[in-house]
């Protein structure tokens, strides 16, 4: 599957996020930040650990599409973004239709690492 078959996250930016940005543009509130908040006195955090240990290279996977879309919709709500964790349904349509494309084609043969070496 190419990634022009599927126009899913085309879709879901177009019926979804834009809607959802203009609503917010229309309450006075920016959907995204364009720019540094002047309020905070500093970006810079002072880690309390200097060297990073094998496990910070590890993170919370989803092993399926129902385990992400339930991850994501807590995250959303969470942050107070209701509307996105209730379109999470469409995210993980997006989310199969990604994993899709990236799954062997017929026959399971996969492309050879050295394959850039004959072009």
């Amino acid at each position: 599957m190419s990634s022009t078959d599927d126009d899913t996250l085309g879709s879901y930016f177009d019926q979804v996020l834009m809607p959802m940005a203009a609503a917010m543009r229309g309450e006075g509130r920016m959907p995204f930040p364009l720019a540094p908040d002047v309020t905070w006195l500093s970006y810079y955090v002072r880690r309390k650990r200097s060297a990073m240990e094998p496990a910070d290279f590890m993170s919370a996977s989803c092993a399926s599409i129902a385990e992400l879309e339930a991850q994501l919709a807590a995250h959303w709500e969470g942050l107070g973004r209701l509307q996105l964790a209730a379109s999470v349904g469409q995210v993980a349509i997006a989310a199969h239709a990604a994993k899709a494309s990236h799954e062997p084609g017929p026959g399971g043969a996969e492309v050879s690492p050295y394959v850039y070496a004959m072009f």
